[in-house]
Parts: structure tokens; C-alpha cells; sequence
């Protein structure tokens, strides 16, 4: 069975992957990362010369691709879960949303590398259109809830794994 972390743009889903498979002694896979390496460019830079269409498109594949692995930690980007083909695709997996507060995210994603624009808004108009448009629909698929705000990644890691080992998953 894989992990999957899944959330809204800056609320852990990379940092977060990276320690619990180190912790769980799982491979850990960035959907992200696989696309930036198999295009030899930033996503910043794939959205900007293809659109965003085509970087949904190889989004598709690459979900597809990691959906075959097995106890794996699989990160995944902000909007791949708004597509049900890319849920059909990970059934079977644990489904964990990441969520910070509004604040939260906002103050990561100024201070992190530049993020091509969703909405064509500022970044606080930007998240609030995005969790509205997609908190009902992720909150239906989360098999479990994680609130990232005020927590160290080795936190937010030690609440997945008491959340495993609660359901006997680990």
C-alpha cells in the first residue's frame, strides 16, 4: 500500500514525504520532481512554454507511473486529486491531506521559490479561490487529516505514524 500526501500548495507535501518514507523505509517519489526531470525544466517553466494543460497531461502519466509501485510515499501536486482519473488511478492507496491555515501558506509561499499563478490573482486571493474550489473535493477523498501549521516536519511525521499504526498499517 502506498502513502500518499496530497494538500494545497506549501503545506509540507515535499518535506513531509521525504521524512516519513526515510522513516517508514519506504522509496519516496515527488509526482513534481518526475515531471521537472523528465522535461529538463522547473514547472514554472513548463507552464509558461506549454500551458497548463500539458503539464496536467504529464501529470497524468507520471501518476499513473508511480500508482504501480507498492509501499512507496508518493507526494503529489496541489491540483493532481482534482482530476478523478489520477484518484482512480492511486485507489488503493492511504489518501492523507495536509492543511495549513491561510496565513500558513501564504507566508510559505513567499518566502519559497516562485510558483506559477492558478488563478492570475496575489498569492492570498489565489489561496483562498483555490481552497475553496478544492477543500470540499479533497477533504472527500482524505482517508486521514493532518493540520501542518505550528509543526515541525518530525511532528507532523510522528502524527502520520501514531495515525499508522492506529489503523495496524504499519
Amino acid at each position: 500500500m502506498n502513502i500518499l500526501l496530497f494538500g494545497l500548495r506549501c503545506v509540507g507535501k515535499t518535506t513531509v514525504g521525504l521524512r516519513l518514507s526515510d522513516t517508514t523505509d519506504r522509496v519516496f517519489f515527488d509526482t513534481d520532481s518526475i515531471i521537472e526531470k523528465r522535461e529538463s525544466k522547473s514547472i514554472p517553466e513548463i507552464i509558461n512554454e506549454k500551458g497548463w494543460d500539458y503539464f496536467r497531461t504529464r501529470e497524468k502519466k507520471v501518476i499513473k507511473d508511480v500508482s504501480k509501485e507498492n509501499n512507496a510515499v508518493i507526494s503529489l501536486g496541489g491540483g493532481a486529486l482534482m482530476d478523478k482519473e489520477n484518484v482512480e488511478s492511486l485507489k488503493g492507496s492511504l489518501f492523507i491531506l495536509l492543511k495549513a491555515d491561510l496565513q500558513t501558506m501564504r507566508s510559505r509561499m513567499e518566502r519559497d521559490a516562485p510558483r506559477p499563478s492558478l488563478t492570475n490573482k496575489d498569492s492570498q486571493n489565489e489561496i483562498e479561490a483555490i481552497m475553496i474550489e478544492r477543500m470540499p473535493v479533497y477533504e472527500g477523498i482524505a482517508d486521514i487529516i493532518m493540520d501542518t501549521d505550528d509543526l515541525s516536519v518530525y511532528e507532523v511525521c510522528d502524527k502520520i505514524l501514531l495515525e499508522l499504526e492506529k489503523r495496524r498499517l504499519i
